[in-house]
């Protein structure tokens, strides 16, 4: 169910995680992963690159549309684009890309959850290596199935699948980058 992508890591992949691991790359204060949840859930800094479409409720329609958020935003698609490129995935739209920073903390996981209620794939490029700081995503039994934060992996995995991440390690940072596709 999660699936291991292989990462040319080109020189365009190099240049992006140079800037991104810099101390010139914006970072902006969550203090939840799942805002809509009322339990306790690690706060994060993240880099939104392309907000995902809001498709609201029956009740509250809003306008299903995806838009760029930062000048890191092409260099972030190119990459990715390389990236399922090389590991021949097709794929028809991007609905959201976000860079996630997140420290130690003494809550021990995120909350659970899907990044969006449209049918679509999550992609994690994690750019650094860290203690703790796993991927958990819940098949459709709820097992847990595990992916190690290490510096250069990838993964996808069918986004109907709930799926949070641990706290990294006293004094690591897990830093990686979301992009969900259909």
């Amino acid at each position: 169910m999660i699936e291991k992508l292989k990462n040319p890591i080109t020189n365009s992949y190099e240049d992006f995680k140079k800037n991104l691991l810099s101390d010139e790359m914006p970072w902006y204060y969550n203090n939840k992963t799942v805002p809509e949840l009322p339990d306790k859930d690690i706060p994060f800094f993240s880099h939104l690159l392309l907000r995902r479409p809001d498709i609201g409720t029956q009740e509250k329609p809003k306008i299903p549309i995806s838009n760029i958020c930062s000048t890191y935003f092409e260099s972030a698609y190119f990459i990715l684009k390389e990236i399922l490129d090389f590991n021949n995935v097709k794929f028809n739209v991007v609905y959201r890309m976000n860079l996630n920073l997140t420290f130690h903390t003494e809550i021990k996981t995120s909350q659970a959850h899907t990044d969006l209620e449209l049918p679509h794939k999550v992609i994690i490029i994690y750019f650094n290596t860290v203690k703790n700081g796993r991927t958990i995503v819940l098949d459709e039994t709820n097992k847990k199935l595990y992916s190690e934060p290490k510096e250069n992996k990838i993964i996808i995995f069918d986004g109907k699948h709930r799926h949070y991440q641990e706290s990294p390690g006293m004094y690591d940072q897990r830093i990686v980058m979301v992009a969900n596709i259909q």
